[in-house]
Order: structure tokens, then C-alpha cells, then sequence
């Protein structure tokens, strides 16, 4: 599983970023001489806009909450007409009877999805097969039809959530890598400022003091 190097906030790392290379604009001739040039200035500006190119993690749960409740809608649906069907073939064979069993488990409000997706491909051929038998309670081929595509519909959405959560996990670690190499950046060019500016010019110094905090302060501030 990756893993942020870094405390900061994302916004907060982006902005370090930003401010970085205008400092780096202004103390180029300094940093010529630590091998900072125009190539080197598109790479870093680089890894600054690759951060921008992914949706935030605030964005991708938004996307997932979406995703599950239209699958649990599609579920509700499903349920009704699954719950209409195995009244009329308790109606017509009797609730314990083998015929009625033959439409699968009755329980489907406590079916995890995956099982009441299985457990309405059972009742469609056991439907299909009683159809005349249940015409009095109300069955029918329109309801038969109903069934299936509601389930197919279930089954669909049970795969967009589980592409959903997946595409969210390589998205998240795509962008977790990103905003790794922008602090590697970073950090690089404020150790080299310090480096540059230690007892040399005391202001420049401080511009390049970097602290790993998610404000991107000091957690006590200098009094």
C-alpha cells in the first residue's frame, strides 16, 4: 500500500510547491551553480501540475457513495418483485412445500447482494416453470421479464461498485506516487537553499525552512 512521505495537506504541498519555484526564479543564479536550469525548472513545474491532473480523495468517495446507492436501489426494486413472487407461490404451493423452495431462499433482505443476485437466477426458471400454474395469482410473463431485468440490473451495478472501489484504490495510490515526487522535489530545493544561505543571508535561509506539519508550519509557533 503506498504511503504519503510527507504531513502535509495536499493543497498545503501544492502551494510549497508554488512558492518554491518563484524563489527558485529569484535566487536562479545561486542555484545555477547546484545545477538548476530551465530543464530542471520544467521538471519540477511538472510534478507541481501532475498533482492537479488527479480527482481529490473527497471527489472519489463521492463518486463510490454514488455508485452504491444506485446499486441499492437497483436491490430495492429487485427485492419487491422477488418478495411478490414468492408470495404467490406461497399462495398457490404453500410455504413449505418443495415447489415453493424451488424459488430459492426466502430471506432476501438479509442476502449480502452477491447471494440475492444468485438467488434471483434461481427464481426466474422456477417462475418461468410455474407460470401457468400461478396465472390465478397474478403471475405473468411481463412479470417474469420484470424480474430479469431488474436482476440484470442489480448485477450490473454490483460490478460498478466493485470497478468503482477498485478504480478509486489505483487512483489514490496514482496520486499518492504523484504528490510523493513533488515533495521529493521539495524537500531537495530547500535543502539546497539552506544550504546555499546558511550564515550567508539569514532571510533567504528562512524561505527555504520546510516544515513537515499539515499546515505546513511549525506546530509551535516562534515566539
Amino acid at each position: 500500500m503506498v504511503t504519503r512521505t510527507f504531513k502535509f495537506v495536499d493543497a498545503v504541498l501544492k502551494q510549497k510547491a508554488d512558492e518554491f519555484i518563484n524563489l527558485l526564479d529569484r535566487d536562479s543564479v545561486e542555484f545555477a551553480e547546484r545545477g538548476y536550469d530551465a530543464a530542471a525548472k520544467t521538471s519540477f513545474e511538472n510534478a507541481r501540475d501532475a498533482v492537479a491532473g488527479f480527482p481529490s480523495d473527497e471527489t472519489l468517495e463521492a463518486q463510490k457513495i454514488q455508485l452504491t446507492a444506485a446499486k441499492d436501489a437497483a436491490r430495492s426494486v429487485l427485492e419487491k418483485t422477488m418478495r411478490t413472487i414468492f408470495n404467490m407461490a406461497s399462495n398457490h404451493f404453500g410455504a413449505q412445500s418443495a415447489q415453493y423452495r424451488a424459488f430459492g431462499p426466502a430471506d432476501i433482505a438479509r442476502q449480502p447482494d452477491a447471494e440475492l443476485a444468485r438467488t434471483y437466477k434461481i427464481m426466474v426458471p422456477a417462475a418461468t416453470a410455474n407460470l401457468a400454474a400461478m396465472a390465478a395469482e397474478g403471475l405473468s410473463q411481463t412479470i417474469i421479464d420484470t424480474l430479469t431485468t431488474q436482476g440484470i440490473a442489480l448485477d450490473d451495478r454490483i460490478d460498478a461498485v466493485a470497478k468503482g472501489i477498485s478504480d478509486r484504490d489505483v487512483a489514490t495510490e496514482g496520486r499518492i506516487e504523484t504528490l510523493n515526487t513533488l515533495y521529493s522535489y521539495v524537500t531537495k530545493y530547500a535543502g539546497i537553499g539552506q544550504d546555499i544561505f546558511y550564515e550567508i543571508n539569514e532571510a533567504k535561509y528562512n524561505d527555504y525552512v520546510l516544515y513537515d506539519t499539515p499546515s505546513g508550519m511549525p506546530d509551535v509557533p516562534p515566539i
